[in-house]
Protein backbone atom coordinates (compact mmCIF):
# COMPACT_ATOMS: atom_id res chain seq x y z
CA UNK A 1 0.00 0.00 0.00
CA UNK A 2 1.32 3.40 -0.99
CA UNK A 3 1.88 5.94 1.71
CA UNK A 4 -0.47 8.90 1.63
CA UNK A 5 0.98 12.01 0.09
CA UNK A 6 1.60 14.93 2.39
CA UNK A 7 -1.42 17.18 2.39
CA UNK A 8 -3.81 14.45 1.26
CA UNK A 9 -5.43 13.72 -2.07
CA UNK A 10 -7.36 16.18 -4.21
CA UNK A 11 -10.61 14.71 -2.89
CA UNK A 12 -9.46 15.16 0.71
CA UNK A 13 -8.58 18.78 0.02
CA UNK A 14 -11.98 19.33 -1.54
CA UNK A 15 -13.72 17.85 1.50
CA UNK A 16 -11.58 20.00 3.79
CA UNK A 17 -12.51 23.13 1.80
CA UNK A 18 -16.21 22.25 2.00
CA UNK A 19 -15.93 21.75 5.75
CA UNK A 20 -14.20 25.09 6.19
CA UNK A 21 -16.90 26.80 4.14
CA UNK A 22 -19.69 25.09 6.10
CA UNK A 23 -18.04 26.17 9.34
CA UNK A 24 -17.82 29.76 8.09
CA UNK A 25 -21.52 29.78 7.21
CA UNK A 26 -22.49 28.37 10.61
CA UNK A 27 -20.45 31.00 12.42
CA UNK A 28 -21.88 33.80 10.30
CA UNK A 29 -25.46 32.57 10.78
CA UNK A 30 -24.91 32.65 14.55
CA UNK A 31 -23.03 35.94 14.82
CA UNK A 32 -23.73 38.02 11.66
CA UNK A 33 -20.21 39.31 12.21
CA UNK A 34 -18.99 41.84 9.63
CA UNK A 35 -15.59 40.24 9.14
CA UNK A 36 -17.19 36.92 8.24
CA UNK A 37 -19.56 38.66 5.83
CA UNK A 38 -16.55 40.27 4.15
CA UNK A 39 -14.78 36.89 3.93
CA UNK A 40 -17.85 35.29 2.36
CA UNK A 41 -18.13 38.19 -0.09
CA UNK A 42 -14.49 37.76 -1.11
CA UNK A 43 -15.04 34.03 -1.49
CA UNK A 44 -17.88 34.47 -3.98
CA UNK A 45 -16.99 37.80 -5.57
CA UNK A 46 -15.46 36.20 -8.65
CA UNK A 47 -18.58 34.12 -9.17
CA UNK A 48 -20.77 37.25 -9.09
CA UNK A 49 -18.38 38.99 -11.47
CA UNK A 50 -18.46 35.95 -13.77
CA UNK A 51 -22.25 36.15 -13.96
CA UNK A 52 -22.06 39.87 -14.74
CA UNK A 53 -19.42 39.43 -17.45
CA UNK A 54 -21.32 36.56 -19.05
CA UNK A 55 -24.51 38.61 -19.16
CA UNK A 56 -22.58 41.57 -20.60
CA UNK A 57 -21.15 39.40 -23.40
CA UNK A 58 -24.57 37.99 -24.26
CA UNK A 59 -26.08 41.46 -24.40
CA UNK A 60 -22.99 42.92 -26.15
CA UNK A 61 -22.75 45.69 -23.59
CA UNK A 62 -19.94 48.22 -23.62
CA UNK A 63 -17.32 48.42 -20.88
CA UNK A 64 -19.18 51.04 -18.84
CA UNK A 65 -22.36 49.00 -18.76
CA UNK A 66 -20.34 45.90 -17.87
CA UNK A 67 -18.94 47.74 -14.86
CA UNK A 68 -22.46 48.77 -13.89
CA UNK A 69 -23.51 45.12 -14.08
CA UNK A 70 -20.67 44.11 -11.78
CA UNK A 71 -21.88 46.60 -9.17
CA UNK A 72 -25.43 45.27 -9.38
CA UNK A 73 -24.07 41.73 -9.10
CA UNK A 74 -22.13 42.63 -5.96
CA UNK A 75 -25.27 44.18 -4.48
CA UNK A 76 -27.17 40.96 -5.16
CA UNK A 77 -24.34 38.91 -3.66
CA UNK A 78 -24.43 40.89 -0.41
CA UNK A 79 -28.20 40.44 -0.22
CA UNK A 80 -27.86 36.71 -0.85
CA UNK A 81 -25.23 36.34 1.88
CA UNK A 82 -27.57 37.92 4.41
CA UNK A 83 -30.60 35.86 3.34
CA UNK A 84 -28.98 32.44 2.91
CA UNK A 85 -29.83 29.79 5.49
CA UNK A 86 -27.08 27.12 5.60
CA UNK A 87 -29.41 24.82 7.53
CA UNK A 88 -31.66 24.21 4.52
CA UNK A 89 -29.03 22.02 2.86
CA UNK A 90 -28.91 23.83 -0.49
CA UNK A 91 -25.73 25.21 -2.04
CA UNK A 92 -25.06 28.90 -1.71
CA UNK A 93 -24.22 29.38 -5.40
CA UNK A 94 -27.57 27.91 -6.38
CA UNK A 95 -29.32 30.18 -3.90
CA UNK A 96 -27.34 33.28 -4.86
CA UNK A 97 -27.49 32.95 -8.65
CA UNK A 98 -31.14 33.95 -8.94
CA UNK A 99 -30.67 36.91 -6.60
CA UNK A 100 -27.55 38.12 -8.38
CA UNK A 101 -29.28 37.90 -11.76
CA UNK A 102 -32.37 39.63 -10.37
CA UNK A 103 -30.24 42.43 -8.95
CA UNK A 104 -28.54 42.89 -12.32
CA UNK A 105 -31.83 42.98 -14.22
CA UNK A 106 -33.42 45.39 -11.75
CA UNK A 107 -30.36 47.63 -11.82
CA UNK A 108 -30.11 47.71 -15.60
CA UNK A 109 -33.82 48.49 -15.87
CA UNK A 110 -33.22 51.62 -13.79
CA UNK A 111 -30.44 52.94 -16.03
CA UNK A 112 -31.22 55.61 -18.59
CA UNK A 113 -29.53 56.09 -21.98
CA UNK A 114 -26.88 58.33 -20.45
CA UNK A 115 -23.81 57.18 -18.60
CA UNK A 116 -24.89 55.81 -15.25
CA UNK A 117 -21.27 54.86 -14.74
CA UNK A 118 -20.26 58.51 -14.66
CA UNK A 119 -22.88 59.24 -12.03
CA UNK A 120 -21.66 56.28 -9.99
CA UNK A 121 -18.05 57.45 -10.30
CA UNK A 122 -19.00 60.93 -9.18
CA UNK A 123 -20.75 59.42 -6.18
CA UNK A 124 -17.60 57.50 -5.29
CA UNK A 125 -15.54 60.66 -5.60
CA UNK A 126 -17.95 62.63 -3.41
CA UNK A 127 -17.76 59.96 -0.72
CA UNK A 128 -13.97 60.01 -0.80
CA UNK A 129 -13.82 63.79 -0.58
CA UNK A 130 -16.39 63.91 2.21
CA UNK A 131 -14.42 61.38 4.26
CA UNK A 132 -11.29 63.55 3.99
CA UNK A 133 -13.04 66.87 4.54
CA UNK A 134 -13.95 66.49 8.19
CA UNK A 135 -12.88 69.08 10.75
CA UNK A 136 -9.29 68.76 11.89
CA UNK A 137 -8.60 69.86 15.45
CA UNK A 138 -4.81 69.71 15.37
CA UNK A 139 -4.24 73.44 15.00
CA UNK A 140 -2.78 73.31 11.49
CA UNK A 141 -3.52 75.97 8.91
CA UNK A 142 -6.13 75.45 6.22
CA UNK A 143 -3.30 75.31 3.63
CA UNK A 144 -1.54 72.51 5.52
CA UNK A 145 -4.79 70.59 5.82
CA UNK A 146 -5.42 71.02 2.09
CA UNK A 147 -1.91 69.78 1.27
CA UNK A 148 -2.49 66.67 3.37
CA UNK A 149 -5.85 66.11 1.70
CA UNK A 150 -4.23 66.30 -1.75
CA UNK A 151 -1.59 63.76 -0.67
CA UNK A 152 -4.29 61.41 0.62
CA UNK A 153 -6.34 61.77 -2.56
CA UNK A 154 -3.21 61.04 -4.61
CA UNK A 155 -2.73 57.81 -2.68
CA UNK A 156 -6.36 56.94 -3.31
CA UNK A 157 -5.96 57.55 -7.04
CA UNK A 158 -2.87 55.35 -7.16
CA UNK A 159 -4.69 52.56 -5.33
CA UNK A 160 -7.58 52.94 -7.75
CA UNK A 161 -5.28 52.87 -10.77
CA UNK A 162 -3.40 49.81 -9.56
CA UNK A 163 -6.62 47.88 -8.99
CA UNK A 164 -7.81 48.75 -12.53
CA UNK A 165 -4.62 47.93 -14.37
CA UNK A 166 -5.28 48.38 -18.07
CA UNK A 167 -3.25 46.31 -20.58
CA UNK A 168 -2.88 49.53 -22.54
CA UNK A 169 -1.26 51.32 -19.63
CA UNK A 170 -2.23 53.17 -16.48
CA UNK A 171 -4.08 56.43 -16.85
CA UNK A 172 -1.80 59.17 -15.71
CA UNK A 173 1.20 56.86 -15.29
CA UNK A 174 4.63 58.22 -16.24
CA UNK A 175 6.00 57.79 -19.74
CA UNK A 176 9.74 57.52 -19.14
CA UNK A 177 11.41 54.29 -18.08
CA UNK A 178 12.82 55.87 -14.95
CA UNK A 179 9.51 57.36 -13.89
CA UNK A 180 7.72 54.08 -14.63
CA UNK A 181 10.18 52.26 -12.39
CA UNK A 182 9.64 54.82 -9.64
CA UNK A 183 5.87 54.46 -10.05
CA UNK A 184 6.10 50.68 -9.80
CA UNK A 185 8.34 50.77 -6.74
CA UNK A 186 6.01 53.25 -5.07
CA UNK A 187 3.03 51.10 -5.97
CA UNK A 188 4.60 47.96 -4.52
CA UNK A 189 5.39 49.79 -1.29
CA UNK A 190 1.87 51.20 -1.17
CA UNK A 191 0.34 47.73 -1.52
CA UNK A 192 2.60 46.54 1.29
CA UNK A 193 1.47 49.40 3.51
CA UNK A 194 -2.17 48.56 2.76
CA UNK A 195 -1.53 44.97 3.89
CA UNK A 196 -0.18 46.37 7.17
CA UNK A 197 -3.33 48.37 7.94
CA UNK A 198 -5.41 47.12 10.87
CA UNK A 199 -8.85 45.68 10.31
CA UNK A 200 -11.39 46.92 9.40
CA UNK A 201 -9.47 49.78 7.71
CA UNK A 202 -7.79 47.31 5.36
CA UNK A 203 -11.15 45.85 4.37
CA UNK A 204 -12.57 49.32 3.67
CA UNK A 205 -9.64 50.27 1.44
CA UNK A 206 -9.63 46.98 -0.48
CA UNK A 207 -13.38 46.77 -0.99
CA UNK A 208 -13.70 50.45 -1.95
CA UNK A 209 -10.79 50.62 -4.40
CA UNK A 210 -10.63 47.02 -5.62
CA UNK A 211 -14.35 46.25 -5.91
CA UNK A 212 -15.78 49.78 -6.24
CA UNK A 213 -18.13 49.20 -3.32
CA UNK A 214 -19.84 52.31 -2.02
CA UNK A 215 -19.45 53.21 1.64
CA UNK A 216 -23.07 52.21 2.18
CA UNK A 217 -22.37 48.73 0.76
CA UNK A 218 -19.25 48.30 2.89
CA UNK A 219 -21.29 49.45 5.89
CA UNK A 220 -23.79 46.69 5.18
CA UNK A 221 -20.97 44.19 4.78
CA UNK A 222 -19.28 45.06 8.07
CA UNK A 223 -22.40 45.86 10.05
CA UNK A 224 -21.28 49.45 10.67
CA UNK A 225 -22.76 52.85 9.89
CA UNK A 226 -21.90 54.66 6.65
CA UNK A 227 -20.40 57.47 8.73
CA UNK A 228 -18.09 55.01 10.47
CA UNK A 229 -16.93 53.64 7.11
CA UNK A 230 -16.15 57.20 6.03
CA UNK A 231 -14.07 57.69 9.18
CA UNK A 232 -12.20 54.42 8.61
CA UNK A 233 -11.48 55.42 4.99
CA UNK A 234 -10.08 58.78 6.08
CA UNK A 235 -8.03 57.22 8.88
CA UNK A 236 -6.59 54.56 6.57
CA UNK A 237 -5.51 57.08 3.93
CA UNK A 238 -3.93 59.28 6.58
CA UNK A 239 -1.93 56.32 7.90
CA UNK A 240 -0.86 55.46 4.37
CA UNK A 241 0.19 59.06 3.74
CA UNK A 242 2.34 59.10 6.87
CA UNK A 243 3.87 55.69 6.18
CA UNK A 244 4.72 56.66 2.59
CA UNK A 245 6.23 60.02 3.54
CA UNK A 246 9.90 58.82 3.66
CA UNK A 247 9.86 57.95 -0.05
CA UNK A 248 8.67 61.37 -1.21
Amino acid sequence: MKAARPGGSGLALLVQTEREEASMWRRFAASREGGLRASLFDRYRRYARHLANRHARRQRLDRDRQLDLEQFAYRGLLEAIDRFDPANGSSFTGFATARIRGSMLDGMAQLDEYSARQRFQRRLERERLASLGGARADGRSALDALADMVAELALGLMLDAEERRDPGGLIGSPDSGFDCLAWRETSVLLQRRVAELPEPEQTVIRQHYQNDLLFSQIATMLGLSKGRISQLHSSALEKLRKSMRPIR
